[in-house]
């Protein structure tokens, strides 16, 4: 083990040269004096443990988290999930506890391609934000894209995330194990002969098994559980060429029982994922191809019962064709997917009212090409030149053609750092928004058509990276402004399925919007005390025609952030470590007034997202101790607290019914603390 101090450094490897050199001194004078046979060594082999940072910026765009190092970071309640450490990155929102939603530079959470070796993956979370659809032990790396272009080929506008696959047949049979308090997950590595080797992934929650007294919402208990699959299959046809077979599945159940309320008292929620892919990778002199044939399937389904019962399914499933590839300085591609999507459609059981409202199963088709071309002028400039383009039909009566350039310029200097200046227009045909304020991942999907035009924007960045003191620290900096239109929201809740005949259009409206911002981000790669420190600043408005011409801050907008990770590494067996947030409130719009008329409940609300909830604070702590670590073994224990400050943090305001009264109050996180055990095994 070394530190990262130069001279020592140095001074380390001139030892080990030394007393090589001494040795091989030794063994020629005993063959000049006493004529002795030389006994030569096979191999040397001197290994020592380097700490790093599991996060790496390949360019100014683009952020990689290698998931073998996951573990250096801090597990928050025994698990360290990559999409929570993304959420620790500069210009990303930081989310609130039951929403795990990715706010990518003021984009919407439905903004997002968040994907599987490239096949989009419908709202991949689990409740709390506590947990990812994603085992981290499972694939290799995280690619994080702040903003899809042109030459990324997807219709979204927002940003990418990409788990990618293992791509390395094991040399033996391996496995990662964790037992928690509130979940247990296990990866097993198996080789089949050399060129091929089944993956597996099971994670479990058993969340109310020791936590049920601590899951409450006032007077509201919950039960909650999840379970997801993992199969992946890898054969390497040839030396150029590799096969993947993937496959996922995960179904959550949460139910809030609340007997305080007379009109809904007992809320269930399932929703779960599911995709299948196959995978051709050929690589050849000076370029590569790879394509995908693939299904991927969300649904989920709310469910409100009492005096009224209220049912709200919805589903999306796809099937699509992706060709990805490139020789020397261009790339290119093409994407075909049929989307098959029911959008939320509530309708209601109950006396003495008996009604079903109507819907409508929609069928869209995305087609995609795309080109790339790479240049450089002079010795230190480059550009990016892409064009892609669309065609997207619902199938029936609505066709939208249209074309996205993209431009890059960038400067690469040792002593300056990299920086590069883009310009994009991207364009989005699947639209998202939602029928609760919980935050729960229950959103639907709708696909654009006459009545919901497809949403664009055009968007101006700046980015900057740097390495400092020989790569021991990382500085990016990075601006920018989006111009979005046609951005939709749901204004209506639950509740008005009591009022009057439920509309799903009545119930979406849809406005302009920008997002403007700056952050910066400075990483320690290297050292016993590994991780970052990253601050936003950023504003997402919005205007819409129905609260007048005045811009309004969107749902999810956190003006300032501060996000701090860190690990440092006692000695080879104990660690410490542990994660802070500080965000400014999320808008809500406030109730002036309330009547409760005929049994049914009007209200008046006031400027819309004209308050904020209060600041939102939280210190989370990670302590891992390795009882076995060797290279075969690393067996240990891990201790966390989740919100260790006790900090109650808002996280909406919301209307509370009890009889004839009713009042609109404050919600707060379940508990003020989370204490986790867990034991993790690696072999």
């Amino acid at each position: 083990m070394f530190t990262d101090t130069p001279l020592l450094f140095v001074m380390y490897h001139m030892s080990i040269g030394f007393i090589l050199s001494m040795l091989f001194s030794m063994q020629m004078f005993c063959v000049e004096k006493d004529t002795v046979l030389p006994y030569f060594l096979d191999d040397i082999v001197v290994v020592t443990e380097r700490y790093s940072s599991p996060i790496k910026s390949e360019d100014a765009r683009t952020i990689k988290l290698d998931m073998e190092y996951m573990h250096h970071l801090p597990k928050i309640l025994g698990n360290a999930d990559p999409l929570h450490y993304t959420q620790m990155l500069p210009g990303i929102q930081t989310s609130s506890e039951y929403d795990a939603g990715i706010h990518i530079q003021g984009n919407e959470n439905s903004h997002n391609v968040i994907s599987i070796s490239g096949v989009p993956i419908y709202n991949p979370s689990h409740l709390l934000g506590l947990f990812s659809v994603f085992n981290s032990t499972h694939f290799s790396r995280m690619a994080v894209t702040k903003n899809a272009t042109a030459a990324d080929g997807y219709s979204r506008i927002g940003g990418i995330i990409n788990m990618e696959l293992q791509d390395d047949v094991p040399l033996k049979l391996n496995g990662d194990f964790s037992v928690g308090l509130m979940s247990s997950q296990g990866t097993m590595q198996i080789p089949i002969g050399k060129k091929a080797a089944f993956f597996t992934s099971l994670r479990l929650s058993y969340l109310n098994l020791f936590y049920s007294p601590l899951l409450k919402i006032g007077d509201s208990r919950l039960m909650y559980s999840f379970g997801d699959v993992n199969i992946t299959y890898l054969q390497k046809i040839k030396e150029n060429q590799t096969l993947h077979i993937d496959f996922y599945t995960g179904v959550d159940d949460a139910k809030l029982n609340d007997p305080a309320s007379n009109i809904y008292f007992d809320t269930s929620v399932k929703w779960g994922n599911m995709l299948a892919a196959a995978h051709w990778n050929y690589k050849y002199e000076n370029g590569s191809l790879k394509q995908s044939l693939y299904f991927s399937g969300y649904g989920n389904s709310v469910d409100l019962k009492g005096y009224y019962n209220i049912k709200a399914p919805s589903d999306i499933y796809d099937f699509g064709y992706r060709a990805e590839g490139g020789y020397k300085k261009i790339k290119y591609g093409i994407y075909i997917i049929n989307h098959n999507i029911t959008p939320q459609h509530p309708y209601l059981q109950g006396q003495p009212i008996l009604s079903e409202t109507k819907f409508v199963e929609q069928k869209t088709l995305e087609t995609t090409v795309y080109a790339k071309y790479s240049g450089r002028i002079f010795r230190f400039l480059d550009y990016d030149v892409a064009l892609k383009g669309d065609v997207y039909t619902n199938l029936k009566d609505y066709t939208y053609p249209a074309l996205n350039p993209y431009i890059k310029l960038g400067y690469e200097g040792m002593s300056f750092g990299n920086i590069e200046l883009s310009y994009s227009i991207q364009h989005q045909y699947l639209l998202n928004c939602g029928i609760t304020a919980l935050g729960m991942p229950v959103e639907f999907w709708i696909g654009a058509d006459s009545d919901y035009k497809p949403q664009y924007s055009h968007n101006f960045l700046l980015n900057y990276r740097r390495e400092l003191f020989g790569g021991k620290y990382d500085v990016s900096f990075e601006t920018y402004f989006k111009r979005l239109y046609n951005q939709i929201e749901y204004k209506g809740s639950p509740l008005d399925i009591l009022n009057k005949q439920y509309s799903l259009k009545n119930m979406i409206i849809s406005g302009d919007g920008y997002n403007v911002g700056a952050n910066i981000m400075i990483n320690k790669l290297t050292g016993k005390l590994t991780g970052w420190v990253a601050y936003s600043f950023g504003r997402a408005l919005r205007q819409f025609d129905i609260y007048g011409d005045k811009w309004f801050p969107s749902n999810h907008e956190r003006i300032h952030e501060v996000n701090v990770v860190a690990t440092y590494k006692i000695n080879k067996k104990f660690d410490v470590g542990g994660t802070f947030s500080y965000a400014s409130g999320t808008p809500f719009t406030s109730v002036k007034h309330f009547f409760f008329i005929n049994g049914n409940v009007l209200s008046e609300f006031g400027e819309h997202n004209a308050n904020r909830l209060k600041d939102y604070i939280r210190l989370d702590l990670s302590v891992n101790y390795d009882i076995i670590k060797n290279e075969d073994r690393n067996l240990g224990v891990n201790l966390s607290l989740y919100n260790a400050l006790c900090r109650r943090n808002e996280i909406y305001y919301g209307l509370r019914i009890y009889n004839d009264t009713f009042k609109f109050q404050r919600y707060a996180f379940l508990t003020t603390i989370l204490p986790s055990v867990s034991f993790y095994y690696k072999f």
